[in-house]
């Protein structure tokens, strides 16, 4: 039921892209932008492992590739208890010192070299908090708002281009037919163009400004999501361990910036979504107890 949920959030966005485009297209322009989104929001996993220089699981070395096969069986272990299936997931090692971990896509989690060289438990605290993103289809979204933001600035960029050179070839023409000519009309023409180019880099501004808040919003919440899932599955307490105890970003001074468009919450923050979550859960089974 869950890998269905991230599926079906991720058709239904398909779905109004596509009634989106139709609306102002030709069908065959709005299938095809849409398969175009669907398709670099899907290769864009892959191309993000390749990237990192990602190592699947079965290609490590001894040490390693038991470490993470131990921290995978627990997470499945702990799957099954809560009725959750994660057997199908993929798991890599990215040849990096720090410690973090990633969502590739729907099926794809990397984990760092330095994060192995936690225990296991912790190792599947964090596994489970990247297979809540898996299953949500965290990433495919985010991919696809990427693709939204980069249409809009190309259409703009296209649009004020035309524009401008509509506003040139009007005043050609009028000098041809003799209407009108000199270096008035020359900067008349000229400044018509700047106000056309500015207005429409002052609207990629705004939409750039507009999306960065949005996807910063986004990804807070499928964070909490995420560790939500997490603690869901007995992990609360692990995710808490890491995250006070590695977490590097509450030392960082936080300027107004940083606040507006964060794609993660504090670690602090976390804790606490983590610490309220668990407190309901006990508090729900007390009552079915009692």
């Amino acid at each position: 039921m869950k890998k269905i949920f991230g599926l079906v959030r991720v058709g239904v966005i398909l779905a109004v892209h596509f009634f989106v485009f139709y609306s102002i297209l030709e069908v065959k322009w709005a299938v095809g932008i849409t398969m175009a989104i669907a398709g670099i929001a899907y290769l864009g996993g892959h191309i993000n492992i390749a990237k990192d220089r990602a190592i699947p699981l079965q290609n490590l070395d001894a040490f390693y590739k038991s470490k993470l096969e131990g921290a995978f069986q627990i997470l499945c272990e702990q799957g099954n208890k809560v009725g959750v299936d994660l057997r199908h997931l993929r798991l890599y090692m990215v040849p990096d010192e720090q410690i973090n971990s990633y969502s590739y896509g729907r099926n794809h989690i990397g984990v760092t070299k330095g994060l192995l060289a936690l225990d296991d438990g912790n190792i599947a605290g964090i596994l489970a908090h990247e297979s809540g993103h898996c299953l949500h289809a965290d990433a495919f979204i985010k991919r696809i708002l990427f693709c939204d933001i980069t249409i809009i600035i190309l259409s703009l960029s296209v649009i004020g281009f035309i524009s401008t050179g509509f506003f040139w070839l009007v005043f050609v023409l009028l000098c041809f037919g003799g209407l009108c000519g000199g270096c008035f009309s020359f900067f008349i023409t000229r400044s018509l163009g700047k106000m056309i180019r500015c207005v429409f880099t002052g609207l990629q501004h705004i939409f750039v400004f507009i999306y960065q808040i949005t996807i910063g919003i986004i990804s807070r919440n499928m964070e909490y999501s995420a560790d939500r899932f997490a603690a869901k599955m007995d992990f609360g307490n692990e995710l808490i361990f890491f995250l006070s105890r590695f977490s590097l970003e509450e030392n960082v001074p936080r300027t107004f910036r940083n606040i507006m468009y964060a794609s993660q919450p504090t670690a602090s923050k976390r804790i606490k979504n983590i610490e309220e979550y668990c407190h309901t859960i006990l508090s729900q089974e007390v009552k079915c107890h009692e």
